[in-house]
């Protein structure tokens, strides 16, 4: 059998088209960005016949993943798991309907978390659902897993979970792959008229009929139930449950210390639906698991409950050692402190850090900056955002803070900040509510025309997809002028003197007007071929003798590439990583900073 050294992410490209998926949607977001690029790939070289793309959000990505099902077209569908938040209606509801082929849902979860908002369980998301739902330990599993998924589904009719978490999805190993890639007919269905009748109520169901539904997925998840057994390693008196990337942490620390004759150490792999076991053999029944309780309280066991498993955070090997050491295993270990990371920032040369210092130059410190998700996140660090919640809440919380302070008859400018993609994904219905009830606050969209934070992923304004078809680009004006906004400007970031123009005249207009107002600030990101390329190049030099060292270039600018020399109380250029935009020079106060 082939071998490749494969992440998680790609394991489970390979897994799921090897199983037959040929139809694959989702939204990017680490740690699950991988996947579909992946799975894009395989199908180009190998020359399927495969539908694979990015949707504009989680919730129309399950939705077209979900109607090719019913086609009976193998489907995927991928996202992190806050995207499932925004994919839970349909989630939900497919439970209930079921599939006709297979359909997977993979949801990768971020422990920790290391790039999301929360550190939700996607498993007690599947448990909500009564969805099967499949967690890998290592990355021979994710592909092994991502195969046994389709299956499950289409034995049962029924949408599978495949939880990935960071450790999984970006861990790197080498994978057997154990089947082909089969280039079969593709064969679509589904409106069948001779017995189209009979069926059509389970599509369309009345909430009667989903009654009927309901007890007809409680029959699905009792008949796997009843096949879902543990694995069981070690021989001791007492029993660890776990699944994920824990199980492995805590096999390596049971052979590491010798505990295989103090414990049993059982895998689950499909963490729900769970039966009932007898494990009154046991002196004690401890569950170990990430990142919330799902096998704790389906079998009754120790962990959260009784403070053994910490109730957040990621749980390393370092903190599966610690656990061990609350049990009374092993002697606790030296606690390893790890040394605060450098906190991230915008690139160098990105077009959102001028544009984000021009906002603050217009509407000042005292201004309501209403964050969203994304690059522009890092704005935070020279003080031009004031909230980040969810993708889209950045439109939403502009309209609550100004119609708060209207309600008070208190004036106070609100800025809300959105990317080109999170504006795609939720920022639309927040401004045609803001539009109706006329709400004059100033909306941002950052557009460098690629969704960077998660991978350069192509946005909706393209006019290629990422297989290399040609698709109509949905223009960004174009949305906000069809819903009635009346101040619409476009403006290139990199033009300063332009952008604060337009940014007074929105402030005016704002004043004047009881409406909302919008400007794009438009510029390729730097951190694509396509941006950097077209991107401006100057030498810049900061001017020594007429540097203060007042490092306002660091503080409210915050350039990588411009660092703090303390033995001569200088600012300088970082020439290594400098890309020659020349933005800085409208930053420094005594005109330090020069293009050369």
């Amino acid at each position: 059998m082939p071998r490749l050294y494969l992440s998680g992410n790609e394991a489970i490209a390979y897994g799921l088209i090897q199983a037959g998926v040929r139809f694959i949607t989702g939204y990017p977001g680490t740690p699950s960005s991988e996947i579909i690029p992946t799975f894009q790939k395989i199908i180009k070289n190998k020359g399927l016949k495969a539908f694979a793309e990015w949707s504009v959000n989680e919730k129309v990505a399950y939705e077209v993943a979900y109607g090719a099902s019913l086609a009976e077209i193998k489907t995927a569908v991928t996202m992190k798991q806050v995207g499932l938040n925004v994919a839970m209606d349909p989630f939900m509801n497919s439970a209930y309907v079921g599939t006709n082929s297979a359909m997977v849902l993979v949801s990768v979860d971020d422990p920790g978390p290391h790039s999301s908002q929360t550190e939700q369980d996607s498993r007690f998301f599947a448990v909500a659902a009564k969805i099967p739902i499949l967690d890998p330990s290592t990355v021979q599993e994710a592909y092994d897993f991502a195969k046994r998924a389709v299956e499950l589904s289409r034995k049962y009719g029924i949408p599978v979970m495949l939880r990935g978490t960071t450790r999984v999805s970006h861990g790197r190993a080498d994978v057997e792959l154990k089947g082909n890639f089969v280039n079969e007919p593709l064969k679509a269905q589904f409106k069948i008229l001779k017995d189209w009748d009979k069926k059509l109520w389970r599509y369309a169901a009345t909430p009667r009929q989903r009654l009927m539904l309901h007890a007809a997925l409680n029959e699905k998840i009792a008949e796997i139930e009843r096949t879902n057994e543990l694995r069981f390693f070690f021989k001791g008196d007492i029993l660890i449950i776990s699944s994920g990337a824990v199980f492995s942490y805590l096999y390596e620390l049971i052979e590491e210390y010798g505990l295989q004759n103090k414990l049993t150490l059982a895998k689950v792999d499909m963490p729900y639906p769970l039966k009932k076991f007898d494990f009154s053999g046991y002196s004690r029944v401890i569950a170990i698991e990430e990142s919330m309780p799902v096998l704790e309280l389906q079998l009754c066991t120790e962990g959260r409950r009784n403070g053994i498993v910490p109730k957040q955070g990621e749980l390393t090997p370092e903190v599966c050692e610690e656990i061990l050491g609350r049990i009374g295993l092993i002697k606790r270990g030296k606690t390893i402190t790890v040394p605060p990371l450098k906190r991230p920032s915008l690139c160098p040369g990105c077009a959102h850090r001028i544009a984000l210092y021009a906002v603050k130059k217009v509407f000042g410190k005292k201004a309501i900056y209403a964050g969203d998700i994304g690059c522009y996140t890092l704005a935070l660090n020279f003080g031009v955002t004031d909230t980040v919640l969810c993708m889209g809440a950045s439109v939403s919380f502009g309209f609550g803070f100004k119609k708060a302070f209207q309600l008070a008859g208190t004036e106070q400018d609100v800025v809300s900040i959105i990317g080109d993609s999170t504006f795609f994904h939720t920022g639309i219905p927040p401004l045609i509510d803001a539009v109706h009830y006329r709400v004059p606050f100033l909306t941002i969209i950052l557009d460098n025309k690629t969704v960077a934070m998660t991978g350069n992923q192509k946005t909706l304004s393209d006019e290629v997809s990422s297989s290399g078809e040609p698709v109509t680009p949905i223009i960004i004006e174009n949305v906000v002028k069809g819903i009635g906004i009346n101040f619409v400007q476009t403006v290139d970031p990199y033009d300063f003197d332009v952008s604060v123009k337009v940014l007074k005249d929105a402030k005016k207009f704002l004043k004047e007007r009881n409406e909302v107002a919008v400007i794009v600030f438009r510029h390729l990101c730097v951190n694509t071929k396509e941006g950097l390329s077209a991107n401006p190049r100057y030498n810049v030099a900061v001017v020594k003798e007429l540097c203060k060292g007042c490092k306002l270039c660091l503080t409210e600018f915050e350039c990588p590439a411009i660092v703090f020399k303390e033995e001569d109380v200088k600012a300088e250029i970082d020439h290594t990583i400098c890309v020659g935009c020349g933005c800085c020079v409208h930053i420094c106060p005594t005109k330090a900073i020069r293009l050369i």
